[in-house]
């Protein structure tokens, strides 16, 4: 019996060594050079993509802008070059969402969240009600991208800032004009991606959140 004991001891010992040795950690993030690095070799891949597309008169930037604002439309072709050159946001968008139980319901908003949230940002205070809420009475005037002729006043505010050159100052103001109550990463992440799929749809917001992202890295990093 005392035998038969043991027998079973060191089998029961032998099977949790071998769950040791296969035991993964959970997820793998990124770290913020890493990430930021990715940002930069995405959007190089869009600028690339875009170029074969890009009317002469106009520059990568203004293009960006108009084909995210759906004065201009985008090749199918080129549309899926685009997805293609997401994946590693999207990849790394999931880990992120999963770390924090982050629900994210479609592609657009995988996508979103990857160029919103760094790996070392607070999610619950990193925007908040008034990011990107913006006010005509300010001081601050920027013009609008894609049209020098249309200028607004805005917050001197990074966040605004990134924003209005991902996105342009008509979306900004309906993005500042969201009814959104809380911003939370799940809030903030549906109400980006809602603004910048309207005519492109995840191939909208991964142009718009690339270059949102590495905007507000390079702020931060001032």
């Amino acid at each position: 019996m005392k035998k038969s004991f043991l027998i079973f001891i060191a089998l029961f010992l032998f099977s949790c060594q071998k769950e040791d040795e296969n035991f993964k950690p959970s997820v793998e993030i990124l770290s913020q050079k890493a990430y930021y690095i990715m940002l930069r070799d995405i959007n190089k891949q869009f600028d690339l993509i875009l170029n074969e597309s890009k009317p002469k008169d106009i520059s990568l930037s203004e293009y960006k802008m108009e084909l995210i604002s759906g004065k201009i439309g985008l090749p199918i072709t080129q549309q899926n070059k685009i997805l293609n050159a997401t994946n590693p946001l999207i990849d790394y968008s999931s880990k992120l969402a999963k770390i924090n139980s982050i629900p994210l319901d479609d592609l657009s908003s995988k996508i979103a969240f990857g160029g919103l949230y760094a790996p070392d940002d607070n999610l619950n205070s990193k925007y908040n009600e008034n990011s990107f809420k913006v006010d005509n009475k300010l001081s601050i005037t920027k013009s609008y991208a894609s049209n020098t002729k249309q200028v607004m006043k805005i917050d001197a505010n990074d966040v605004l800032d990134c924003a209005l050159a991902a996105i342009g100052a008509d979306a900004l103001w309906a993005f500042g004009g969201s009814s959104a109550v809380s911003w939370t990463a799940a809030a903030m992440t549906n109400a980006f991606s809602a603004i910048a799929k309207r005519f492109l749809g995840p191939v909208g917001v991964a142009i718009a959140v690339v270059s949102f992202g590495i905007c507000i890295t390079h702020q931060s990093n001032d």
